[in-house]
């Protein structure tokens, strides 16, 4: 894509910073009394440790040609987030914070929400958003320089994954089901099921399974089939905290443009990915693996205090003159 033809390209990262007492007290007050699902409300799952500083330093550092970064939150604000704009590190309207009153506008009945897939069925209702952005959780990064043709080709977007047959994991989700009904045991709401049911929800027996990287999205194409879908909307925003009942909204995005072959499909594409204490040693060499574009840091909280401190060290060195320099006072303490 020549330059002069590529369209404005934006990031979105939704975060929440877990261990904001007010926000803690909130989560607690709208647990219902029935089981929920283990994984959609496990601590980790809100825990942040400047994975987000990393995440905005990598963007500013490796993405030049991304125009705004919109940081999605609730009532909430990274300590140190100013300080970009402050140090020079980036223009002063290049990072916006966005509260989930504004991506929630007309449909604040369902606020307050804890769940990341409502939250992304939501974020094409951003103010002033770009036709085609990037989505990115807040522990994703890229790891190595990324240019526009790395997502978007001649307006077809680029997606990485490789297709699975749904017939299996269907039949799996419908036996979690049955135990749910005879014992009551809560269904784990995983990743893999609310991307099959993405492409399920549109006729289709596969569907094209991604991994953990910033994803392309085409905002009018979503924000189209869920108006068009007012129950589907509805359904996947009423959830406080993650249910299997919902879909990926990300790929559902995907299958939509599948089906009007929009979009080149490839091979799963490698990521450097902190998973557990046994990939530290990995993660840090692969940072300078100049093949690996994009990186996780993932449960960073439930890692053992000197590899914790190893793993930050090493994202410290690797953008230092792209980070708050109170992040780097209060972690060279």
């Amino acid at each position: 894509m020549k330059k002069s033809d590529s369209p404005d390209i934006d990031v979105v990262i939704a975060w929440v910073d877990g261990a904001d007492p007010i926000l803690k007290q909130k989560r607690e007050n709208h647990k219902s009394g029935k089981a929920v699902a283990s994984d959609a409300v496990t601590a980790t799952r809100f825990a942040s440790d400047d994975e987000i500083y990393y995440n905005i330093a990598s963007i500013i550092k490796y993405a030049p040609f991304c125009r705004h970064i919109y940081v999605v939150t609730d009532q909430q604000k990274p300590a140190f987030i100013d300080e970009f704009a402050e140090q020079n590190i980036c223009a002063a309207d290049k990072i916006r914070i966005v509260d989930h009153k504004e991506i929630f506008s007309g449909y604040e009945e369902f606020l307050p929400t804890f769940n990341t897939r409502s939250i992304e069925t939501m974020i094409w209702n951003i103010q002033g958003l770009s036709d085609y952005f990037i989505y990115m959780n807040d522990d994703f990064f890229f790891n190595q320089p990324v240019m526009i043709d790395d997502f978007l080709d001649n307006e077809k977007l680029i997606i990485h994954g490789e297709w699975r047959k749904s017939a299996a994991l269907s039949a799996k989700l419908n036996f979690r089901k049955s135990r749910f009904k005879l014992f009551g045991t809560p269904i784990q709401p995983r990743h893999t099921i609310a991307q099959m049911l993405s492409a399920k929800i549109l006729g289709m027996n596969q569907f094209f399974e991604i991994h953990h990287y910033p994803h392309i999205v085409d905002k009018n194409i979503l924000k189209s089939h869920l108006l068009n879908h007012p129950q589907l909307l509805t359904e996947q925003i009423k959830y406080k905290f993650r249910d299997v009942a919902q879909v990926n909204p990300i790929t559902l995005m995907n299958h939509l443009k599948i089906q009007k072959n929009e979009a080149y499909l490839k091979p799963d594409i490698a990521i450097n990915y902190l998973k557990n204490e046994n990939s530290v040693a990995h993660f840090i060499h692969a940072l300078e693996d100049k093949s690996i574009k994009y990186g996780c840091i993932q449960s960073l909280d439930l890692l053992k205090p000197d590899l914790y401190e190893k793993i930050s060290q090493a994202m410290r060195h690797k953008f230092l003159a792209y980070l708050p320099a109170s992040l780097i006072a209060s972690t060279d303490k």
